[in-house]
């Protein structure tokens, strides 16, 4: 279920970044009336942009006033610093004569076993602003013995055809039910009452000695029956 348009995997220019403050105190010092960079899913912080080069524009040309690459450094902005940013999308013309390289830092954030995950649209409702990796889930163990506790997960890895995967808490139970933060559980779509498809995530027990991670849709439980598992 791809999503039409997405916030990462984007080059964007941003004109007379001066006239923002965030902007202006990162970039003190530097000479240039706009800049260019890319946007990208970093795992754990989430939609980051990335700065690469400062620039001006005279008769139709672009001169390059601070290339961060080249400079060894780097500036950088999290989702919600420049989500309410000014910005558009650079076309060829503009990454041709930019002279742009794609450095290797970026490529070191780039999870293809995660691509289905980010794109599929149910998924991505309940997926935290800026945060495509980390979603909100119904969490209950098998023995159905305790309430259903909603509660955020990171996804590690996804299976697209089964619509399933494994996701590691990112908080503390309030209830005991034998996980905490930072371990892993199975989740997938189940229907509501309400007729929603939406994230459930289950506790499995694991014999003693067992170490293989596998991917397994949870039972029906009879006090469960409006639960549709896909």
């Amino acid at each position: 279920m791809p999503r039409t348009s997405t916030f990462w995997n984007q080059f964007f220019i941003i004109k007379n970044f001066n006239q923002y403050p965030i902007l202006s105190a990162l970039l003190k010092g530097y000479e240039g009336e706009n800049l260019i960079g890319y946007s990208y899913i970093d795992h754990e912080q989430g939609i980051t942009f990335d700065i690469f080069k400062l620039f001006e524009e005279k008769e139709g040309k672009y001169i390059i006033t601070k290339n961060l690459i080249a400079d060894k450094s780097r500036a950088i902005l999290r989702f919600e610093h420049f989500a309410g940013l000014y910005f558009e999308i650079a076309n060829l013309n503009a990454l041709e004569s930019l002279n742009l390289e794609f450095p290797d830092y970026i490529r070191q954030h780039e999870r293809y076993d995660l691509k289905k995950f980010r794109e599929h649209e149910i998924y991505q409702k309940f997926a935290a602003k800026g945060f495509p990796d980390d979603i909100s889930v119904f969490l209950s163990d098998e023995t159905g013995k305790f309430k259903t506790e909603n509660i955020w997960i990171r996804v590690e890895s996804f299976d697209a055809e089964k619509e399933t995967g494994l996701g590691t808490l990112l908080v503390q139970p309030f209830q005991k039910l034998g996980v905490n933060k930072g371990d892993s559980i199975i989740f997938n779509l189940a229907e509501t009452q309400d007729k929603e498809l939406r994230p459930f995530g289950f506790i499995q027990k694991r014999q003693v000695g067992e170490t293989e991670k596998t991917i397994k849709t949870p039972q029906e439980k009879e006090s469960k029956k409006w639960w549709k598992f896909w």
